[in-house]
């Protein structure tokens, strides 16, 4: 095919039923979203998006860094709508799981076939993790979306395909504007992508189309990454506020911060369940399918879409193996390109015995991923040592937050209770009018993990000290938001106890005039003042 056809035509034709196809596709994901979505910021990094679209400023992590500038962009936009950032970016979410949806048919279309592009965006549609990441507000499948377009135009740049270079461009700097990471995670699948370009079409050539798309990308960049910096006062501070929020973390996880062995077994235990869970029962027709292939002993494996998947996975791998994993959204990353393998597997292994029996194999595994997360309990083996995000995850958030939020207002006037909370970002932006002190305990599976991380030196301070008024009876009250923080009460017997649901209760302290209220060094305490 010549040079000039590929410069305006589409590698497979398309047609009224692809267009069918697509939107089916996008509004068969959001539809399915609709019913079970969130009520409640989810996750504290939700509440710092909620605070970043009233203010932005990465140093106050409003929101967190590297600072999501786009995202907050779009929020802010599409808030002009909703004016409710629960409900914007909810709706974000929603939208961008169906658009991602949509392109993950691209990608396997044009890397593959019609029916592994299908099948892949099923994949995607029903996996659990990727269900309820498309329920809360938080920009992982807005990213996931990005990333997959990136990631079919760097593919259709790769092959040649000059129509796909400025797009694709726009798509890399608009991704690294949503989330940073995103930029440097797809460098290596980037210069993929520009080195079978330069092979098929020349380097004269090549070089005027790589000229015009690092201008264009290069020129995006620029408009959020200025923003970005100045936003914080410079390059130089921008880089101490990174630096310093990354030193929370990575100096238990990161093998360059001295985390060792410990660090890890910590990235590679997150990293494998979250991927599996994300996987889901998508990984069982790709074992079978490797089985298969093992026992015919047909290893052969095609090398440049080969070479092009391990270039789109390796860079966030590496990254999640020995420096940091976070939350499980952050696998969507890579987890499509694991999808689309298992949707290949999928189509060679049914696709034989017959478009019913490959129809039939597909429906069961999307039903079967469906209820996973519809009917998950959060703890499926009981305790709280292994939590999956499912629907009733979600529930169960929300009615945590919701109840505590109501009896408070309910039962404790602002002017005369503070808050005591590891949760106290959800209190900050929901009972904004309450003291909070802040009681933060180390997370699972990380150094220390359930202790508290307070400052070692005991604060002590009285209801007049946090600008509290003294009821009728001349007392304030003293709320513990989370159960879990009675553990750390030097005074447990002298709690007093508002019920809530069955099995639930709010713990709370009375303390008159003469007392304080003191904490750190790992409890909390009333004495006399």
């Amino acid at each position: 095919m010549s040079d000039t056809v590929k410069s305006t035509t589409l590698a497979l034709p398309w047609s009224g039923s692809e267009t069918w196809t697509a939107v089916t596709l996008f509004l068969g994901t959001v539809l399915s979203r609709i019913p079970f979505r969130s009520q409640i910021l989810y996750h504290w990094d939700s509440v710092n998006f909620a605070f970043a679209m009233q203010r932005f400023d990465v140093a106050a992590e409003q929101p967190q860094p590297p600072g999501y500038i786009v995202y907050v962009w779009l929020c802010r936009l599409v808030n002009l709508l909703f004016h409710d950032p629960q409900a914007t970016m909810l709706w974000i979410s929603m939208v961008g799981s169906g658009l991602a949806v949509v392109v993950m048919y691209l990608l396997g279309r044009a890397m593959f076939d019609r029916r592994t592009g299908l099948v892949g965006a099923l994949f995607l549609a029903t996996s659990p993790l990727f269900w309820f990441y498309g329920e809360i507000a938080l920009p992982h499948t807005l990213d996931t979306f990005l990333v997959i377009l990136s990631v079919w135009l760097l593919w259709e740049v790769m092959q040649g395909w000059t129509w796909a270079v400025v797009p694709a461009a726009v798509s890399v700097a608009v991704a690294g504007g949503v989330r940073q990471q995103t930029l440097v995670f797809l460098g290596l699948a980037t210069l993929c992508a520009t080195v079978g370009f330069l092979r098929r079409v020349g380097w004269a050539r090549g070089l005027r189309w790589g000229t015009l798309a690092i201008a264009i990308c290069g020129l995006l960049c620029a408009g959020w990454f200025f923003p970005l910096i100045n936003s914080t006062g410079g390059l130089d501070s921008y880089l101490q506020v990174m630096g310093d929020f990354s030193a929370r973390f990575n100096a238990t996880t990161s093998l360059f911060m001295g985390a060792g062995s410990f660090g890890l077994t910590r990235n590679l235990r997150k990293l494998s369940m979250y991927t599996a869970f994300g996987w889901s029962v998508a990984l069982v027709p790709l074992v079978l399918y490797a089985l298969q292939r093992v026992w015919q002993r047909r290893f052969r494996v095609r090398g440049e879409r080969a070479l092009f998947m391990l270039a789109w996975m390796l860079p966030p791998l590496l990254f999640y193996t020995i420096i940091h994993m976070g939350q499980q959204g952050l696998v969507f990353v890579f987890l499509p390109a694991l999808l689309l393998v298992s949707a290949l597997a999928t189509v060679r292994l049914l696709g034989g015995q017959g478009q019913r029996a490959l129809a039939a194999g597909i429906a069961a595994l999307a039903l079967i991923n469906a209820a996973l997360f519809i009917a998950l309990p959060e703890y499926p083996l009981g305790g709280e040592q292994i939590k999956v995000l499912s629907w009733n995850t979600l529930r169960n958030n929300d009615a945590y937050y919701q109840e505590r939020f109501d009896a408070i207002r309910e039962h404790f006037p602002a002017e005369s209770t503070a808050i005591l909370a590891a949760n106290w970002r959800h209190v900050q932006w929901y009972l904004p009018e309450y003291v909070r002190l802040p009681f933060d305990v180390v997370a699972k599976w990380e150094k220390d993990e359930g202790n508290p991380k307070v400052d070692p030196q005991e604060i002590v301070v009285t209801p007049k000290e946090l600008g509290l008024q003294l009821d009728g009876q001349g007392q304030v009250a003293l709320v513990v938001f989370d159960p879990y923080l009675m553990a750390f009460s030097e005074n447990p017997t002298t709690a007093h106890e508002l019920s809530l649901t069955p099995g639930a209760v709010l713990e709370y302290f009375i303390l008159a005039e003469n007392q304080a209220f003191h904490y750190g060094a790992g409890s909390f305490g009333i004495r006399d003042h």
